[in-house]
């Protein structure tokens, strides 16, 4: 009987501690942009299609970015991102989770640049289902379609 309690136990600790991390959601993020000098707002979504992470990022500067997210730990994403209005502005982004998992901080830089960016976001409370396609010449798909099942 301790034994099925502690092999029972053990299976649900081992369960919980290599579950796949939750970054889905819409987050409101506030920021520094450093190559223009301005604090920003914005909202991030990010979208787990298949085994990679799918963002659409849109902030009050008037920037529009995609991004994928295809390495990431428990705490952590890393994101590589491309502005849609300006096609040369890729960069890359680390994300990583508050210990309460409510929040997302993120440093950022351009590819060839040599200013890191920095973002706090806040995941919102899910209203509505938003649609992020996986890149701008593929159709859209809602976002809890080609979620890992």
């Amino acid at each position: 009987m301790r034994s099925n309690i502690f092999i029972i136990s053990l299976l649900f600790f081992a369960s919980t501690c290599f579950a796949d991390p939750d970054f889905e959601g819409t987050y409101r993020c506030a920021g520094f942009d450093p190559y223009i000098n301005k604090d920003y707002s914005g909202t991030v979504h990010i979208v787990r299609y298949n085994t990679v992470y799918n963002l659409l990022m849109e902030y009050d500067t008037g920037e529009v970015a995609r991004g994928t997210a295809g390495l990431w730990d428990s705490a952590t994403l890393a994101v590589v991102f491309q502005d849609l209005k300006n096609l040369q502005n890729i960069g890359l982004e680390r994300y990583s989770f508050s210990k309460d998992r409510k929040r997302i901080q993120g440093y950022w830089v351009y590819l060839g640049k040599d200013k890191l960016g920095k973002e706090v976001c806040e995941k919102q409370k899910e209203s509505s289902t938003r649609i992020v396609s996986p890149s701008p010449s593929l159709p859209a798909s809602p976002s809890r379609e080609g979620k890992k099942q």
